[in-house]
């Protein structure tokens, strides 16, 4: 048997491969270099302080000794009505201050003020209930200064022909961070104590500060900031911007049930079991089980397929909420805390993927911070309402004294908030179809050339 070997074919064929290697190497290193991985730094570092605020600080708030369950539900609505409240109108003026300085430094300023709120945690100690509208205020100031400079941050930072994977590996190690630190810091607080985790937070802040400091955006894009003018161009192009009001609506339902949902999920679970290691051992199991939901809607999600999501996951977490109405117990709570973060993650991912195409489908880059800051707004006021809703169910459940009655009725408020969240993401999945086959219609004719940054 005969063998002919083209050593220099092989020779060749090794120069290319090492060639592809390389090439894959300058890629990597010119996507993810220093400005792209502070990025992912504090939005994984931001996580890990919300999961400490919106989990253990509120059942450090819940479990308070010298008051009853339905007093401290009263200081977790105050908590999160003057919040959400601040939140709400710190977007409304934000725009005018990012108009004119770079977003990092918005960032910055935010990880600093993020910094203080915790400083404030900590010396407090575990007397929290007593400054709860002093942490409201702060917080709120700190988080809308953080969340409007991050946004849209990344296309200053990141091209976007490389945001695909990008994004793909900032979703990977935001949702590890929501597996690992839940627990952590549940087993923290339970073997040690709170005044000791809220010293870990610092350390975490000040590396927060850090990663902020070293996010240079490539390129600033110079925006203008007029709300009124923007409001008047809604109202003279309600036909043409439909699909931007549409947004808008379902930002507030997402408001009005997203957060709040969180917070009584806190709450059932901190009554029930009384443990804050239980309560970051289901975070992070369910959240590690919903990395397999996005396998599946990644995989199968389309368009035109919205529906085939939505409604089995609106109908599932009622179902799990009608389950608590009726008979509140362990069993119950796991069930409905299991079914809402498993699958929740698919609504979220539609919501936030078709905000950012509603803005790039009808060329809105220019007003993009007028578009979020009434977004923003719009989700505010559904957070306001809900948390009054809330707030209201401890005063009623105060007067009543003893029971859960009314705990259980704003439950039941905000699930019907979370249903209509999902069918008005389905309205604006068609009205954006719509729109688009219009689009088409009208340049069939026409070669469009996408502009990749």
């Amino acid at each position: 048997m005969r063998c002919n070997y083209d050593y220099g074919q092989i020779k060749v064929q090794a120069t290319v491969d090492e060639v592809k290697k390389a090439r894959r190497r300058r890629i990597r290193r010119k996507i993810f270099n220093l400005s792209a991985i502070s990025i992912i730094a504090c939005e994984c570092l931001q996580a890990v302080i919300t999961i400490f605020v919106d989990s253990f600080l509120i059942a450090q708030i819940l479990n308070n000794p010298a008051n009853t369950v339905a007093e401290n539900i009263i200081n977790i609505g105050i908590f999160y009505v003057i919040c959400y409240s601040v939140v709400c109108l710190s977007y409304s003026v934000s725009g005018i201050v990012l108009k004119r300085i770079n977003k990092s430094i918005f960032v910055s300023i935010g990880a600093i003020l993020l910094t203080l709120v915790i400083v404030l945690v900590y010396f407090i100690g575990e007397n929290i209930s007593t400054y709860v509208p002093l942490l409201a205020v702060l917080y709120g100031i700190a988080y809308s200064f953080f969340s409007s400079g991050f946004t849209n941050l990344t296309a200053e930072t990141i091209s976007s022909k490389h945001q695909v994977r990008f994004f793909a590996v900032k979703k990977i190690l935001f949702q590890i961070t929501y597996i690992i630190f839940p627990i952590t810091l549940g087993v923290i607080i339970d073997k040690v104590n709170f005044t000791f985790m809220a010293m870990i937070m610092l350390v975490i802040c000040a590396a927060l500060i850090v990663f902020s400091f070293l996010i240079r955006p490539k390129k600033i894009y110079r925006q203008a900031f007029n709300l009124k003018k923007f409001v008047k161009r809604l109202k003279d192009n309600k036909e043409e911007l439909k699909p931007l009001l549409k947004m808008y609506v379902t930002n507030f339902f997402r408001g009005a049930s997203y957060d709040c949902f969180t917070t009584l999920i806190t709450i059932l679970v901190m009554k029930s079991f009384g443990s804050n290691t239980s309560l970051g051992m289901f975070q992070s199991i369910f959240t590690a089980c919903s990395l397999v939901t996005m396998f599946f809607y990644l995989r199968y999600y389309r368009k035109k397929r919205a529906e085939k999501f939505i409604i089995p996951t609106i109908v599932l977490v009622a179902i799990a909420v009608i389950a608590i109405l009726c008979a509140t117990n362990k069993v119950t709570i796991i069930i409905f805390y299991a079914v809402y973060a498993i699958l929740n993650v698919i609504l979220m991912s539609i919501s936030d993927s078709r905000r950012s195409g509603v803005v790039r489908q009808l060329s809105l880059h220019y007003h993009i911070l007028e578009s979020n800051a009434i977004a923003e707004f719009f989700m505010g006021a559904g957070r306001v309402l809900s948390s009054v809703v809330l707030l209201l169910s401890g005063v009623l459940d105060n007067v009543v004294g003893g029971g859960t009655l009314f705990l259980k009725i704003a439950l039941g408020f905000v699930c019907v908030m979370y249903i209509f969240y999902g069918l008005s993401i389905i309205w604006l999945e068609k009205s954006l179809i719509k729109q688009d086959e219009r689009f088409r219609a009208a340049h069939a004719s026409e070669k469009i050339t996408k502009n990749e940054d």
